[in-house]
């Protein structure tokens, strides 16, 4: 992996060079927070859906008892600025934007936390690429026992224990049902299904994070007027399904199929909703919603 600037700490430098002590209460306990934002180059840098991971990170920030805020916007565009050009980089990219403790302190720290900005270079998704899945038996968090709507750290090994099983059944990824037996969601992505030309969503009480790429695709298929439900998908339901897809920042729209479904295509509505998120991403389409930053960077 090439070895980056990143901004930590007030400070750039090189990735090898941002050090956190082995006993901070971030590498014990994965006490962060963060976001993962994604940029498109095209004939300017789009950042997509920018001023919706700030406010999440925000909130993120209080939830876990961070006392500071979130920095602004225009903060955020220098920095990012600097770091393109710091790293010429032509292509697209996401950002890890993360908040942590780097002091010696344990899970229950009231340090105040730094942050870091770091560049990680990343490739759209094909539309030809799909994914297998399996359903596991790893269970996803309760909401009640730890807050789904952060995006901490901690939260994420969750999702680690489902990927290790699925890959152990020889599926690539998982998909956890919550404590009730319904479909909540992958690990960090969410999760839509097509039946009968009707698409559904586990709905936010099933133990999901509040994703702002799921927003975003609820958003495109409705301008569409597709019809879509939120609502509880039993297992049942979930496997005799037309189409699944995922969604997330990171996984964009990915195309699922059952690891034990033979003659698989990906479907039309897939292949619909990954075309029109292509294109709300560097504003070609969607442009009332005002998703997207246009970042202008003279390298």
């Amino acid at each position: 992996m090439k070895d980056y600037y990143i901004y930590y700490n007030n400070n750039f430098v090189r990735q090898s060079n941002a050090t956190l002590p082995v006993l901070s209460a971030s590498t014990q306990f994965g006490l962060n927070v963060f976001e993962g934002i994604r940029i498109y180059k095209e004939d300017f840098y789009y950042i997509f859906r920018l001023e919706d991971h700030l406010k999440r990170l925000d909130n993120s920030l209080h939830q876990i008892g961070f006392d500071t805020k979130v920095i602004s916007t225009k903060e955020f565009l220098e920095i990012l600025k600097e770091l393109i050009i710091l790293n010429n980089i032509n292509t697209d990219f996401s950002i890890r934007f993360t908040y942590l403790i780097n002091e010696i302190d344990s899970w229950s720290s009231k340090k105040r936390p730094v942050f870091f900005i770091a560049p990680l270079i990343r490739e759209r998704n094909s539309a030809d690429t799909y994914k297998t899945i399996v359903l596991t038996q790893t269970r996803r968090i309760s909401s009640f026992a730890m807050d789904t709507k952060v995006k901490c750290g901690a939260n994420y090994i969750n999702g680690r224990y489902a990927l290790l099983e699925a890959k152990s059944k020889g599926a690539e990824l998982p998909i956890l049902k919550n404590k009730d037996g319904f479909i909540s969601e992958s690990s960090g992505a969410c999760v839509f299904i097509v039946k009968k030309g009707v698409v559904i969503t586990p709905s936010l009480d099933c133990d999901i994070l509040e994703s702002i790429t799921r927003d975003t695709v609820i958003k495109i298929l409705l301008e569409n007027n597709y019809k879509i439900e939120e609502r509880l998908i039993s297992e049942e339901e979930f496997k005799e399904s037309d189409e699944i897809f995922l969604c997330g920042s990171a996984a964009e729209i990915t195309p699922i199929n059952l690891l034990d479904k033979a003659d698989f295509k990906i479907g039309d509505l897939t292949k619909f909703i990954f075309h029109e998120y292509q294109q709300a991403i560097i504003a070609k389409s969607y442009i009332s919603y005002s998703w997207t930053t246009k970042l202008d960077v003279k390298n």
